[in-house]
């Protein structure tokens, strides 16, 4: 059984059908690309699975968990964390810091509070963590200077790493490589590669099919609200590519 599921999704805007009917699979560990030309619903489409916005009608299931509507809260708390296409970050504060604020430190607990051994361990584990991811992103000589002084690359980089402290099930990822120079562009999908590798699924949009096709298991495109055709494997992207279908409507958007 696929990892997450949407089944006949529709979202309404007035009397635009932004979503119509989608359905996808996404398998577990495995790194699942949405493309489409500008206004084709994926953004949407995301922002429903992630619980940004609310369907019209449709499901989605998550490990077996119906989590239809679900506010984004209760579906972090599932395994699924998203990221967007301008960094979330808290610019003023420390690389290190951006990641140490993306756990619930139990010393904010007035009860735990009082518990010192309860909360130094746990404190100590999540710098331990922090210090461990931001070495993996190759991120770790950053670690003491302002969010806000890294270049858009890095700061990409930097959103992953935040969503790696919550130890997910699935990343979504709204144009991870989106105004990031070539070469880091790559370096951080050889992330991507290398975090689906240790079982973290990761769905993502992204317009740079030059760069972002040769790291992908599994290819949807939409079009106006539905999707248009999907491959699956190499063989199945490269016949995805090859339509003409999907040639006309890029040349048309």
């Amino acid at each position: 059984m696929p990892l997450l599921q949407t089944r006949d999704l529709v979202k309404m805007f007035g009397g635009l059908r932004a979503v119509d009917g989608v359905s996808i699979d996404v398998d577990e560990k495995t790194l699942t690309l949405i493309i489409g030309p500008n206004g084709s619903g994926k953004s949407t489409l995301i922002n429903l699975i992630t619980g940004f916005l609310k369907a019209d009608s449709g499901r989605v299931v998550f490990a077996g968990d119906d989590i239809t509507n679900k506010e984004p809260n209760e579906i972090y708390h599932h395994g699924i964390v998203r990221t967007f296409q301008t960094p979330q970050l808290l610019k003023s504060m420390s690389v290190v810091e951006n990641l140490l604020i993306a756990n619930v430190h139990p010393g904010e607990n007035p009860l735990s509070a009082l518990r010192k051994g309860l909360w130094l361990k746990k404190e100590e584990e999540l710098v331990e963590r922090a210090f461990s991811i931001l070495e993996f992103l190759k991120l770790d000589h950053l670690w003491d200077r302002p969010a806000g002084t890294l270049s858009g690359g890095q700061m990409k980089l930097l959103e992953i790493g935040r969503a790696l402290m919550t130890e997910p099930k699935m990343i979504v990822m709204d144009e991870p490589v989106a105004g990031v120079a070539p070469s880091l562009a790559h370096d951080i999908l050889q992330k991507l590669v290398e975090l689906k590798e240790e079982g973290i699924t990761v769905l993502l949009i992204e317009h740079r099919l030059d760069i972002v096709l040769g790291y992908v298991d599994n290819l949807y495109v939409m079009f106006n609200g539905k999707i248009l055709t999907e491959g699956r494997g190499k063989e199945g992207i490269e016949k995805v590519v090859n339509d003409p279908r999907v040639a006309e409507i890029y040349m048309g958007g």
